[in-house]
């Protein structure tokens, strides 16, 4: 059995012998009550023993319970031994003490529980002890205490059980605001405390209102069950909740504590109200009783508002700023930049904002995690700070990875473009984080009031919003000023944006395609399949123009998944036809925001199985980038693609900067050598040392080698003198749609015989010419 089960098993124990005793207290006689009582002290020491030893109580709460204890003995040994006045004395004292300590323990816990004691909480203890009293005292003690006008003494020491059991009622009171009673030992502690004060107040009655004998028996049947109630929550498994710090707290719902509380005032205010006074002393208790009462309900008030609007400010500020740097957020710099330009639209100066957005911040957290990004963030905004200081600026963080700069000084757009410079050097030093040192660039949009002309700080933010993403367009880590030619280009990208939705669904979306031929036989090996957007009017839309704003929305998923199924349907409509051979392929381009999908290889997969075709006959294109970005991704995602059978190429060879590490690091199985080479080959040495490099490379691994861009047939005639594989380009053929590839393939059956490409085996004078469909 574990140690938990044990502990639980000991508790129910408590429990079950405790409600044993109880009853038996009730049925014998007041010594047998007296006994048990006892007995059931004394068995709470194994429990205190396990609260230190087990569940760490704090040494303090155990002496404190010890001497709880050894006078609740001592109490009964002098009410069993010594009578007169002077035992009702001393028993009286020794429970006093009892009560303090026990008061004192309960405060600890409730301490523990919170953590910090709020000062509305103790008002609320306060003001319903001080209540309870009030009512105790009308109805019950001042009753029992005046007998004739004359003061009994002895009834005004059992009385004395009332006013201490009402400080251990608000602690209880406390105990409750305090958090969840979601556990066992709290409820345990919760009914402890709840039969401690049903004792005393009945105990209490019995000796002030004469009321039965048998009153005395349920009250030593309370405290029976009160030391086994304790014993059972110091005894069980979640015992050390009661002491917990990070006990997760759960305020009792304000409507409850508003009923408590009125309960509270409702009854003493009613009784004061409706009872006679019985003589001076009366008058004197119930006035400084109703003064005192008024008094917490005052400072309760005041706590109250007090709490409520440091709240509505804290709330207040947190809209206003930043949680990470506690800079001020967007609609904070916005309110300044306005006011600011309010103040000097009539002056020669010209506030400027500078919009500083992290470039590819992604991969620090995607790499080093979110805590290190937003060490990266921190250090950021305080080396912003202290420059923007020395320039008399504001810095805010309006999102994640941007920093905005209020600047009031520039009276020119060149004194604005001269400042942000000077905000964007402090990008390069190298940052320190916990995972290592890294660089961080940024792009900076700056955006300059014009002179005369009042603006919103909105869309000054807009401006400078505008103007950095032209600084990401023009290659990053770069500053852009806002023109409103800008404005254009942003407004067409928004068209263009909007009508890329539905696009598909409207079937705009046509796929043209460029033949590869085998520079050898001149035969057609392959196609690349090259997607173009035609809008209902017959206009076109360039690639150029709508594949980057694919990608950023994320409709590149969508659109590549169709191209992929379309270039694949394609081709086995050609074969089935007849247009070329069972072994030509297709080759279709991936995006990164394609290759970063989970699910790319499933899409594949599925094109695959639609269309018919072979794997081997489809030819995945991607550039370097899209490798480099998210190279595990990359990595796992054309692993299963190449599992398949599908063959892997890498575009624009030689273009990036970790293209031989590419070849080593993922299954590519061909090599497009790019245009800007194949131009220069016919006149620059260098580069046609280049290409004879990069084919040899790809020969002596097996690799497939497609030059693109051939343009004129010297450079078919040179790509043939370099033994380089296959060739695409204007010479060969321009895209064509798909109802023209017959007469295209045609056309290039015989391209072996044509006068252009017999002069690339060196028989004829013709040069220059093109070739294909158009």
């Amino acid at each position: 059995m574990s140690s938990t089960r044990r502990l639980s098993l000991v508790s129910t124990m408590y429990l079950v012998v405790g409600a044993v005793f109880a009853g038996l207290a009730l049925l014998a006689g007041t010594t047998v009550a007296q006994v048990l009582t006892l007995v059931t002290i004394v068995a709470m020491a194994p429990a205190v023993v396990v609260a230190l030893r087990v569940h760490r109580f704090p040494i303090a709460m155990v002496w404190a319970l010890g001497a709880v204890g050894t006078c609740y003995v001592g109490f009964a040994v002098v009410e069993a031994t010594m009578g007169g006045t002077g035992g009702l004395v001393l028993s009286s004292l020794i429970d006093l003490f009892a009560n303090l300590l026990l008061i004192a323990i309960v405060a600890m816990i409730v301490r523990r529980r919170r953590g910090r004691l709020d000062g509305g909480d103790v008002l609320d203890g306060l003001i319903i002890t001080l209540a309870v009293w009030t009512v105790m005292w009308v109805a019950l003690i001042r009753p029992a205490v005046f007998d004739g006008g004359a003061i009994s003494f002895e009834r005004l020491l059992d009385a004395t059980y009332l006013p201490f059991a009402m400080p251990l009622l608000g602690l209880t009171m406390m105990f409750l605001f305090s958090g969840r009673l979601d556990r066992a030992a709290n409820w345990l502690v919760a009914a402890c405390l709840t039969l401690n004060i049903t004792g005393d107040l009945i105990y209490a009655l019995e000796g002030t209102l004469d009321v039965a004998t048998g009153a005395a028996a349920i009250a030593d049947a309370m405290y029976v069950l009160t030391f086994a109630v304790g014993g059972a929550a110091f005894f069980h498994p979640t015992a050390p909740e009661l002491f917990s710090a990070s006990y997760q707290r759960r305020n009792v719902s304000l409507p409850s504590r508003t009923v408590v509380l009125a309960a509270s005032l409702i009854a003493p205010i009613t009784l004061l109200a409706i009872v006679v006074p019985a003589n001076g002393v009366d008058v004197a208790v119930r006035a400084s009783s109703a003064l005192v009462l008024l008094a917490l309900v005052g400072g309760r008030l005041f706590h109250a508002t007090r709490t409520t609007i440091r709240t509505q400010q804290r709330l207040l500020d947190a809209a206003r700023t930043d949680d990470l740097t506690a800079l001020p957020n967007k609609a904070a710099m916005i309110e300044q930049t306005t006011d600011a330009m309010d103040h000097s639209w009539r002056s020669e100066r010209c506030p400027s904002l500078y919009l500083f957005d992290l470039d590819r911040f992604k991969n620090i957290n995607d790499s080093l995690g979110h805590a290190s990004g937003d060490d990266v963030i921190a250090v950021i905004a305080e080396r912003l700070q202290l420059a923007a200081s020395a320039l008399g600026a504001t810095v805010g963080r309006p999102s994640a990875d941007e920093f905005l700069v209020l600047d009031p000084s520039p009276t020119s757009e060149h004194q604005a473009l001269s400042n942000a410079e000077v905000l964007h050097s402090v990008f390069k030093q190298p940052l320190t984080t916990s995972d290592g040192v890294v660089f961080v660039t940024a792009s900076v949009g700056v955006a300059t009031m014009p002179k005369g002309r009042p603006l919103s700080g909105a869309e000054l933010f807009r401006w400078a919003d505008i103007a950095m993403y032209r600084a990401k367009d023009s290659g990053r880590n770069c500053l852009a000023l806002y023109h409103p030619s800008m404005q254009e280009r942003v407004a067409q990208r928004m068209k263009v944006e909007t009508e890329l939705h539905g696009a598909l669904d409207r079937r705009e979306f046509r796929l043209f395609h460029q033949p590869i031929v085998d520079v050898a036989s001149g035969r057609v090996s392959g196609f690349e399949a090259l997607i173009r957007w035609m809008h209902p009017d017959g206009t076109m839309v360039s690639p150029a123009e709508f594949v980057p704003i694919a990608e950023d929305t994320g409709l590149i998923t969508e659109i590549g998944s169709w191209a992929l199924l379309e270039a694949l349907t394609q081709l086995n409509t050609w074969t089935v036809d007849g247009i070329v051979p069972a072994s030509t392929t297709v080759s279709v381009n991936v995006s990164p925001r394609q290759l970063a999908d989970p699910s790319f290889p499933d899409t594949v997969e599925e094109a695959i199985r639609r269309s018919c075709v072979e794997p081997h006959r489809l030819w995945l294109e991607m550039t370097e980038s899209v490798m480099v970005e998210n190279p595990e991704i990359a990595r796992s995602s054309l692993r299963r693609v190449r599992a398949m059978g599908v063959r892997i190429a890498l575009d624009d060879f030689g273009t990036g900067y970790s293209s031989l590490s590419l070849l080593q690091q993922y299954p590519i199985q061909r090599i497009k050598i790019d245009r800007m080479f194949v131009n220069g080959i016919a006149d620059c040495s260098n580069d046609r040392s280049l290409v004879r490099t990069v084919i040899g490379l790809g020969d002596s691994m097996g690799l497939d080698i497609v030059a693109e861009g051939v343009e004129t047939v010297e450079q078919l005639r040179l790509l043939r003198t370099l033994d380089c594989a296959k060739a695409q380009g204007f010479l060969i053929s321009h895209p064509v749609p798909a109802e023209a590839m017959r007469s295209t393939v045609a056309a290039l059956e015989s391209l072996a015989q044509w006068p252009e490409f017999a002069q690339v085996l060196g028989t004829d004078p013709l040069a220059g010419s093109r070739v294909g469909g158009a």
